[in-house]
């Protein structure tokens, strides 16, 4: 059931807003490669990916350490890339 939350959660709100509430916090943003908006199908393959990273003892995310475009297998999965917002962009408004 955890499981199932969690993929609504992340899957809708970057569907929604492109982030988290999280990624709000720290200013970041799940962008498509292609420059399209983030579909919900592609943030559900991008959740569903992340579920596979975390299940592999983490190394889906560790792939960021040493990828040269600084990509999870989930990013790479999904074709998105994670973007840091300026400074002063605000919060409710993304």
């Amino acid at each position: 059931m955890g499981f199932l939350v969690a993929l609504a959660y992340f899957s809708g709100m970057w569907a929604w807003k492109g982030t988290t509430i999280g990624g709000i916090v720290l200013g970041l943003k799940v962008a498509r490669m292609d420059g399209q908006p983030l579909t919900f199908t592609v943030a559900l393959v991008r959740a569903l990916a992340a579920a596979f990273s975390f299940v592999v003892l983490f190394l889906g995310f560790f792939w960021i350490i040493w990828d040269k475009d600084r990509q999870g297998w989930h990013d790479k999965i999904a074709g998105t890339v994670v973007v840091r917002l300026p400074r002063g962009t605000p919060l409710v408004c993304l």
